[in-house]
């Protein structure tokens, strides 16, 4: 598919939902930060090469996450944090190991509120590596319930790096320093040939090779690339065969019922759901800030069975293709809830 590398040509200042202001303060970065990064940007662009904002009503991200160039700079690899079902728990990276969705034993109650739960079935216990992310081939692996090797893991060190940034806020009235004002930010340093991949809908205006966009925090610059995305498709045979599936959040999911998707086929035998987000924001159309929502976070889990209906399968692929339900059209437009689907990991 044809989508934009946007390429940092700075460090990029990306922050979430966290108070920032007080006198020693530190800002901490999110990565990956919202897909309203990338949507802001592109209408931005769009506007500032022409276009009315009424033109933009229909716009809407249907691509974002982190990529990286291919060596021969023709194609974008894509680039998932390692998702929730899967757990690798040596600092060799060579212990991937897939939750498994179990029922629970007689006599054993819990809190859980669905039929199964994700239980890690390993030989040792240990603890599990964090900040890991899954290369092309790894999504792919995962995309096709095989296991997860440690070539296709990445730690996040392979991508970026976190540079601390020293500030003072300033005194308008004395034109000086404020007294007592330090504060301390964390810049995002991408490594060479890393950046955010996106694709939107609903413009027929083209951006081009080289043009600048602003993104995040002081509006550091990005160069906008047109390239090639290659996106595995799910095994939707193998899907109608086994009557299950997983589905897994590729951006942050706002749902009316918390961390559960509506609209979804089948019923929900399990899911893995990392602690819930925040998400607030800026509204420039209005000059109004947007509401704060809670969000199920990027690389979360959900086993489905499905009942065998034909139709059940055509809703499926059309999620797959449009993201899954989202009342707020704002946060649709910003590419929020949408989703990949893949059957149930092998039995290893």
């Amino acid at each position: 598919m044809n989508a934009l590398l946007l390429e940092p040509l700075d460090v990029l200042y990306l922050r979430g939902n966290k108070l920032f202001g007080d006198a020693g303060s530190h800002g901490e970065a999110l990565m990956p930060p919202w897909p309203s990064l990338a949507a802001g940007a592109l209408r931005s662009r769009l506007m500032a090469a022409g276009s009315l904002l009424e033109s933009l009503a229909d716009f809407r991200l249907t691509l974002f996450g982190l990529a990286r160039q291919s060596a021969a700079h023709t194609a974008l690899e894509p680039l998932w944090p390692l998702p929730a079902d899967v757990v690798v728990n040596n600092d060799h990276l060579s212990g991937a190991t897939y939750l498994r969705p179990q029922l629970l034993p007689t006599g054993l109650c819990s809190s859980y509120p669905l039929a199964r739960l994700p239980t890690l079935c390993a030989d040792t216990p240990a603890k599990p590596v964090g900040g890991l992310w899954l290369s092309g081939t790894g999504i792919g692996a995962w995309l096709a319930g095989q296991p997860i090797q440690e070539q296709h893991l990445l730690p996040s060190s392979a991508l970026w790096k976190l540079d601390s940034r020293l500030g003072i806020a300033l005194d308008a009235e004395k034109r000086s320093a404020a007294d007592g004002m330090i504060y301390t930010s964390e810049a995002v340093a991408l490594k060479p040939g890393v950046g955010f991949v996106a694709a939107y809908e609903g413009h027929d205006k083209t951006l081009q090779d080289g043009d600048l966009v602003r993104l995040g925090g002081d509006g550091r610059a990005a160069r906008l690339y047109n390239q090639q995305l290659a996106l595995p498709a799910p095994d939707w045979a193998r899907i109608e065969r086994e009557g299950c599936y997983r589905l897994i959040l590729t951006t942050p999911g706002i749902f009316a019922a918390g961390w559960q998707p509506e609209g979804v086929p089948g019923q929900l035998l399990a899911a893995c759901v990392s602690r819930a987000d925040t998400i607030s924001g800026w509204d420039l159309a209005t000059g109004k800030p947007k509401p704060a929502q809670r969000t199920a976070p990027t690389g979360s889990v959900y086993w489905y069975q499905l009942s065998g209906k034909l139709a059940e399968l055509g809703k499926l692929q059309q999620l797959a293709d449009n993201g899954l339900p989202i009342d707020d059209p704002m946060r649709r437009a910003e590419g929020f809830n949408h989703c990949r689907i893949a059957p149930w990991a092998e039995e290893t």
